[in-house]
């Protein structure tokens, strides 16, 4: 593309007018509240203590046991043990419950501080 075409026509290549992310904020902003609201109330249940005790709280400790086994029979990382440890951070993000509602407490945090600056 020759840019000196459009420079000699002096025509703008600014955005005039700003695009609106507002709607978008408050959209998620309703579905983390939704989330988060979900997520409080399953934490409060005693189906959820039993399946964390007996199933999550296993799932963490057979994976944990499983990459130390790969790395003392290859002290180089193999693809192996990065599975294991992909799989190790998805088991332990899940099975507490209320460290995933702070993380989208985070979020919605931010995104209220976002709409506040916009709204100012």
């Amino acid at each position: 593309m020759n840019n000196s075409f459009i420079a000699i026509q002096n025509v703008s290549l600014e955005i005039e007018t700003p695009a609106d992310f507002k709607p978008n904020l408050r959209k998620r902003e309703s579905e983390l509240l939704s989330i988060i609201k979900a997520i409080n109330t399953i934490i409060e249940t005693d189906e959820w203590k039993l399946l964390q005790d007996k199933v999550w709280n296993g799932i963490v400790e057979v994976l944990k046991r499983q990459r130390d086994s790969e790395v003392e029979k290859q002290p180089i990382n193999g693809p192996r043990v990065h599975s294991l440890n992909g799989q190790l951070v998805w088991a332990k993000k899940f099975s507490n419950l209320a460290d995933l509602a702070s993380i989208y407490k985070l979020e919605l945090s931010s995104i209220r501080k976002e709409l506040n600056v916009k709204g100012s």
